[in-house]
């Protein structure tokens, strides 16, 4: 499980705006309540009990945008639950429950505003790094880093690497390749996942522990607690 910080989020984590500046999305931890608000008049249309499908409630630990799937994200603090939430006028329908194909009219779509989509995870994901389509997610789950597919509602790959890797300290790299670079909170090393086989394709030693991870040009940045370091692209084999 990632360890929470003292108020689960920052507030400028907790609320989003949606790409198309119709909703806002915003979680009341209180209350355990995710407030769907209209973006115009900043009236509350709907209110989302953040709960999983057994019933334990929930705090929310993050709130984003994802502008490609025209769709807010919530990741939960304590459930192992992800949820997508779609706004596009042409996302397909979400339905609650078990159902074979929503093709054949099995079952009833949800007909609110910001129908929960619910991913199932394998443990809690405070936070996480997101692909730039934001189809994927990486997470991490102790010395194990999690590969979750947000089009498959589900975990699609783990890979151990153990240590404390950090996702949401670190950055991706988009050029011929696809790579998440993540750093280490527990050992001086940066972390480079390959996002085409979801493997290891190298571990790059470090000074000491990285904080924060950029790139520049050609460059890959990492800020460490000893200073900054340049690393070139062709040392993390994501050229």
């Amino acid at each position: 499980m990632l360890a929470l910080a003292a108020a689960v989020a920052g507030a400028g984590e907790l609320e989003a705006r949606s790409s198309d500046q119709r909703w806002i999305l915003r979680a009341d931890n209180a209350a355990r309540e995710l407030l769907a608000i209209d973006g115009a008049s900043g009236e509350i249309v709907r209110r989302i009990a953040v709960a999983d499908r057994g019933g334990t409630q929930s705090r929310v630990a993050r709130v984003l945008d994802a502008p490609p799937r025209s769709s807010f994200v919530a990741l939960l603090a304590d459930v192992a639950e992800a949820w997508e939430l779609p706004y596009g006028a042409n996302a397909e329908p979400v339905f609650e429950g078990m159902v074979h194909d929503y093709r054949m009219g099995e079952g009833l779509a949800a007909r609110e505003p910001l129908p929960v989509r619910r991913i199932v995870l394998d443990a809690v994901a405070t936070d996480a790094l997101f692909a730039p389509r934001y189809e994927y997610f990486v997470a991490a789950a102790g010395g194990t880093l999690q590969v979750v597919n947000l089009d498959v509602r589900r975990r699609i790959e783990s890979v151990a690497t153990g240590g404390a890797p950090r996702p949401e300290l670190g950055t991706v790299w988009d050029r011929r390749k696809l790579a998440f670079l993540i750093p280490d909170a527990a050992q001086a090393r940066l972390l480079v996942l390959d996002a085409r086989a979801w493997r290891l394709a190298a571990v790059v030693p470090l000074p000491a522990v990285a904080r924060a991870v950029r790139i520049d040009a050609d460059r890959i940045d990492v800020t460490t607690a000893a200073g900054r370091v340049r690393l070139p692209a062709a040392q993390l084999r994501v050229e």
